[in-house]
């Protein structure tokens, strides 16, 4: 094997073998020392390692694996950059974060174990992972850096601890696969375009978490249309894909229409606790609300405007038709039956 070896620090590897086992003794790794070792299958650590240096093993696109030893303490940006063929990382319990692009572009990318103390994933750190479905955040994670997820296409579960604090701008920009994702209280800064996933999502956040239109309106979770040229053209209120997601903390005048309706109905369909806000909107804009519910079936969504007479039956009588389900429109037909009883009932006591 060829090293370039100065002191305790391995400068350069000129070798074309496919498994690197590195000399005992090393205790540094210089920028670039494996720089495009296009044969690299695998690579064995010392024990005596206690630094990696940045772009290091950058655009090693045959290497599969790699199990970084708990003496390391220090990690470069780009160490991983553009090994296509990477599958598995186990990173040294000493780290604290992960530098910015350590993984961009490892589209094999499929498990990461996580060091145990992280507190930061820097700036595109898993960009253009698209094999990535799943991964196990610890509980010590406070930050998410801009872009870091960016374009995961595959990932379907994340969740964030507790304890986080700051989610970056674009941090899940076009993970159109992430089924639902939970915002703790203790989150403090949600940048703009954070949770615009390009998908079908569930939203669960606490009530204390409040959420800018940028934060999900930034061309989000719509059907976005791409012209020949693979670029966004720019029409981006087709279809908000947004469902049963408990949103309440914003300022709907903030929204664009069409968001403004949405917002309403997943309102409804994860019904907590009345929202002044969401009622009087509801209330001012029931037609373009039935409207929506109506067009894509959800009837959770109209039971619970039924039950909190933010519907009336005069209102509904007109979409009944377009509701094909024999056993839907019985149960609505019901509550509007008890509904209107209730209204007798009040016009009675008064």
């Amino acid at each position: 094997m060829t090293f370039t070896i100065n002191g305790n620090t391995l400068k350069k590897y000129e070798g074309n073998e496919e498994h690197v086992i590195i000399p005992d003794g090393v205790e540094a790794i210089a920028d670039y020392a494996f720089y495009g070792a296009h044969q690299l299958r695998s690579v064995t650590f010392p024990a005596s390692l206690k630094e990696i240096g940045s772009d290091v093993f950058y655009d090693c696109e045959e290497l599969r694996e790699a199990d970084i030893p708990d003496s390391v303490y220090y990690m470069g940006s780009a160490v991983f950059s553009r090994c296509r063929r990477l599958r598995k990382v186990r990173f040294s319990k000493k780290l604290t974060s992960l530098p910015k692009i350590t993984f961009y572009q490892c589209d094999s990318l499929q498990e990461v174990i996580l060091p145990p103390r992280l507190r930061r994933i820097s700036r595109a750190c898993f960009q253009q992972c698209r094999q990535l479905r799943e991964i196990q955040l610890p509980e010590t994670v406070k930050v998410i850096e801009e872009n870091a997820f960016d374009d995961c296409v595959s990932l379907q579960k994340i969740t964030l601890p507790d304890g986080i604090e700051e989610l970056h701008p674009n941090v899940f920009f076009n993970c159109s696969s992430l089924q639902e994702i939970n915002l703790p209280a203790s989150l403090k800064q949600i940048g703009k375009g954070a949770l615009e996933t390009h998908g079908k999502i569930r939203i669960d956040a606490d009530e204390s978490v409040y959420l800018a239109a940028g934060m999900l309106e930034n061309n989000w979770n719509m059907n976005w249309n791409f012209g020949a040229n693979g670029r966004y053209n720019g029409r981006n209120e087709d279809n908000y894909q947004l469902h049963d997601s408990w949103l309440v903390n914003l300022d709907l005048e903030q929204w664009k229409p069409l968001a403004r309706v949405i917002l309403a109905v997943n309102y409804l369909e994860s019904f907590r606790r009345s929202v002044p806000e969401f009622d009087i909107f509801i209330l001012a804009n029931r037609e373009e609300v039935l409207e929506k519910i109506i067009s894509e079936k959800r009837f959770t969504a109209l039971h619970q405007a039924l039950d909190h007479q933010l519907v009336t039956p005069d209102i509904l009588q007109p979409y009944l038709a377009r509701i094909h389900d024999p056993k839907e429109r019985a149960l609505l037909m019901q509550e509007r039956h008890t509904a209107h009883e209730e209204e007798e009932d009040l016009l009675d006591l008064l």
